[in-house]
């Protein structure tokens, strides 16, 4: 049955959930003000691996491969060019990384995703580099794109949602009914009252946009920071991890920490051309924040997908869809209130 289902907040989140509930059939009102501190402003990196211990990153295996096939689905039906396929390149900084990473490749799990050690990875003085599988999604292109056709498919509200309009014992916003509420706030979801007691955190991250007279051939180059091309000698080069800050004012102390970094990566002169600050909504144990209010069962939370959201957004999507019109189960893992107090 075709249910009308309000979603608040129109950055990764709340559009992933938006674009699922249309393609299952369901009736959908975004509400968005374009006030998007993160999903806009991200890298878009989607990269499976957590380089700091060699592992797959948690879910990687199956969200990696859904997520691509979502973004490559979508890119293809709105004829846009948001998706890009690239090689993840990690810079060794020492003998045993190195050794670790070549064990790596032994195992069946990781073989989905790592390339064969060439000469040219070798080449990357001190100690090699490995590549891996991976792409980005240009965000702003991605959600002005995603915005315009949920707009023709559904309703698009642009303004802020204010809890004066909504009753949330009758589920009705500007005296319509909905079926379903979805709150994806990001970090904003303090500016709420019905899941503010959920510990959202909130990561502030600055990144350059840089002139460097370099070529990596469609490939990105991480160490302590990361270099992602995204035009002719144009870059990205990230990002800083500034907790418990909710200020989007880029600093010059930002600035200096991602040059500093960047300096493990290349000792290239690099041109400024542009520095932007986001907040991160994240959690006490890095996993995301779904499912429903403990006392108004028909609101719902889709918060806290951090670091990797472009990754974790389309499977997690369609796990609370689910949840929403067909009320299947969501792991306790992923509850708003795993934790304790």
């Amino acid at each position: 049955m075709q249910q009308k289902i309000l979603v608040v907040g129109g950055g990764l989140a709340g559009l992933c959930i938006a674009i699922r509930l249309i393609e299952k059939g369901h009736q959908v009102t975004l509400v968005d003000d374009n006030k998007n501190a993160s999903s806009a402003i991200a890298a878009g990196i989607v990269n499976p691996f957590s380089f700091r211990r060699t592992l797959l990153s948690w879910s990687a295996s199956p969200f990696f491969f859904e997520s691509e096939l979502f973004y490559r689905t979508l890119n293809k039906r709105l004829n846009q060019d948001f998706f890009k396929s690239i090689h993840i390149r990690r810079l060794f900084a020492t003998e045993s990384e190195a050794a670790l990473w070549y064990s790596r490749m032994d195992h069946a799990e990781y073989k989905g995703y790592m390339y064969s050690i060439t000469d040219k990875d070798r080449a990357y003085l001190p100690f090699g580099s490995g590549r891996i599988k991976g792409f980005w999604i240009d965000a702003p292109v991605f959600i002005n794109a995603c915005k315009e056709w949920i707009a023709q498919h559904a309703q698009l509200i642009t303004k802020t949602f204010q809890p004066k309009d909504f009753n949330e014992t009758n589920t009705t916003y500007l005296n319509k009914q909905y079926d379903a509420v979805v709150f994806a706030l990001g970090y904003r979801n303090y500016d709420l009252p019905w899941f503010s007691g959920v510990p959202v955190g909130t990561t502030k991250g600055q990144i350059l946009t840089v002139k460097w007279n370099y070529s990596s051939n469609n490939t990105s180059l991480h160490r302590k920071a990361f270099a992602l091309p995204v035009g002719p000698q144009e870059y990205k080069l990230g990002s800083t991890y500034e907790w418990d800050n909710t200020s989007l004012i880029t600093t010059e102390e930002g600035k200096q920490q991602i040059l500093k970094n960047f300096t493990t990566i290349s000792t290239d002169e690099v041109e400024v051309i542009h520095h932007v600050a986001g907040i991160r909504p994240t959690s006490r144990d890095r996993r995301p924040m779904i499912g429903a209010h403990h006392l108004f069962p028909k609101l719902f939370m889709f918060n806290g997908l951090g670091t990797k959201g472009y990754m974790l957004a389309p499977s997690l999507a369609s796990l609370l869809a689910d949840a929403i019109v067909e009320q299947k189960s969501i792991p306790e893992d992923l509850s708003p209130y795993r934790f304790k107090t």
